[in-house]
């Protein structure tokens, strides 16, 4: 898990290779299907999900350097590249449960590392919290959390801050953003899991500013 964690801090930014190119398939989560791209091979299974309105196509870089030791797995959630769309308006548990079924449905069994990159770090957090004898360890890289819109919402103002927000429930994925965060809010802790969190610095920031994100 260490290992894992530490290669993909290193890996984020990596640039990625025109041979890389595996296929992806659609697997069944009961009602609709989500498509799944897995390549490499080894233990740990490495899950990538994704931030808001982005697919598979966004951990190209990464699946691609950390499968050369060990399976690595990315995945449409519903509605997005090559999944099928859903009822209902998405949330961080209805996510997670399509995450259960589609590891699942797929074989995965687990423990797997759970790498979430924005609201895809809402989607891994509830699924580590819910199934924790199926999780290795989480890897939150700049993953949302409700304390960062508080900071947010004292460091831009109310108007700024309400312009912010409205922007983000038009998102084209349609996420009930409030209620997700609230759902990994009362999910509990993640006890004793292995945690690794990522967060990309910005240069020249206001000091009181950069103070509140560190």
């Amino acid at each position: 898990m260490i290992a894992v964690a530490g290669l993909l801090l290193l890996l984020v930014s990596a640039a990625c290779g025109a041979s890389f190119s595996p296929e992806s398939r659609l697997v069944d989560v009961g009602g609709h299907r989500l498509n799944i791209r897995c390549s490499g091979e080894g233990n740990p299974t490495v899950i990538l999900s994704s931030g808001l309105a982005s697919g598979i196509h966004d951990w190209k870089p990464v699946e691609e350097r950390v499968s050369a030791f060990t399976l690595v797995c990315s995945y449409d959630r519903s509605g997005l590249g090559e999944s099928d769309a859903a009822e209902g308006v998405p949330t961080s548990q209805t996510a997670a449960d399509n995450l259960h079924s589609l590891l699942a449905g797929a074989g995965i069994t687990g423990p797997v590392v759970l790498v979430g990159h924005s609201y895809g770090g809402l989607v891994v957090q509830l699924f580590a919290a819910q199934h924790s004898e199926k999780t290795a360890g989480v890897v939150l890289v700049d993953s949302l959390q409700k304390d960062n819109l508080v900071s947010a919402a004292e460091i831009l103002g109310d108007q700024t801050m309400a312009v912010f927000m409205g922007a983000v429930r038009a998102n084209p994925e349609g996420v009930d953003l409030a209620a997700s965060l609230d759902q990994v809010r009362v999910s509990g802790n993640l006890g004793d899991l292995p945690l690794t969190v990522i967060t990309a610095g910005r240069p020249n920031l206001p000091p009181f500013i950069d103070e509140k994100i560190r």
